[in-house]
Order: structure tokens, then C-alpha cells, then sequence
């Protein structure tokens, strides 16, 4: 298994955090909680964040643009255990011209159990567009608590 940073493996590194309750379907015959369920414990955790920045139910706030996923790395840390709840801490970790990273952890009180990064590029039907000027400050104001990572 990896071992994150230990500031990517500490819960107060992130800004924003999403409950989870594991379900009874999220486990594998070891009664750990699997991959795919973790997979889908940072989909939420992306969504509900991506949401709160954009200040409006709508992700983005406008008709023409969207908010598309163009990669995603998960390191499996530790196992997660049934039953259980789990947090998500999320924040960006990088802000670019037309995308931005977002830093997440999974933890099972204060053990990390999975880490990820998934950029975001925000795009209309033309492909890729720059992140308007008050978006970004809103992105800004979210940055994980880790001043040296990429």
C-alpha cells in the first residue's frame, strides 16, 4: 500500500469534509470496504464540493459551462472497515488557466485510508475555457492546508 505525505494523510490538512456512512454493499467478503466503493466515496465527496464553491445548485453557475473530470489517481492506504462512517477531506490543490486539482482524503476516524487527485477542467461546447476571475477567488479560498505540494 502507499504512504501519502504525512500532511496529505491528516484530516486537518483539508478544508471542507464530507460525511460518509459505509453501507453493507460497500464491503468485500473480508468485510473490508472495497475499492469501488471508496471510488465512489470521493465522486460524492468531488461533487458536493465542486458545488459549494460554485455557490449555486447548478456546477458550474451557467448554462453553457461544465465542470468535466479529466484524471483521477486513488492510493490505497489502509483498510476500511464495516461498519462504519468515514470523512472525506477535500480541497484544491492546484488552480491552472482552464483546470484545477482537488486533494482528497478518505479516513476512517483519524486513519487515512485513501488519497486522490482529480483535475477538473472547465469546459463549454467549444472544449476547455479559462476559470473566470471570481470563481478562482473561490477556488483560492479552499487550497488544502499544504503549502509545498504540487
Amino acid at each position: 500500500m502507499t504512504r501519502p505525505s504525512p500532511l496529505r494523510a491528516n484530516p486537518a490538512s483539508y478544508p471542507n469534509t464530507v460525511e460518509i456512512l459505509a453501507r453493507f454493499a460497500d464491503v468485500d467478503p473480508l468485510w473490508h470496504i472495497n475499492n469501488v466503493a471508496i471510488a465512489q466515496y470521493f465522486e460524492e465527496a468531488r461533487v458536493s464540493a465542486i458545488r459549494a464553491m460554485s455557490g449555486s445548485s447548478r456546477i458550474p453557475a451557467t448554462a453553457d459551462e461544465r465542470i468535466l473530470i479529466a484524471r483521477q489517481t486513488i492510493d490505497y492506504v489502509s483498510e476500511g472497515n464495516y461498519p462504519g462512517s468515514l470523512s472525506v477531506g477535500i480541497g484544491i490543490v492546484r488552480i491552472g488557466v482552464t483546470s484545477f486539482t482537488l486533494g482528497m482524503a478518505v479516513f476512517q476516524g483519524n486513519r487515512c485510508v485513501a488519497v486522490s487527485d482529480a483535475v477538473m477542467v472547465l469546459a463549454n461546447e467549444q472544449g476547455p475555457k479559462p476559470i473566470p476571475d471570481d470563481y478562482r477567488k473561490r477556488l483560492e479560498q479552499q487550497m488544502l492546508l499544504i503549502s509545498h505540494e504540487p
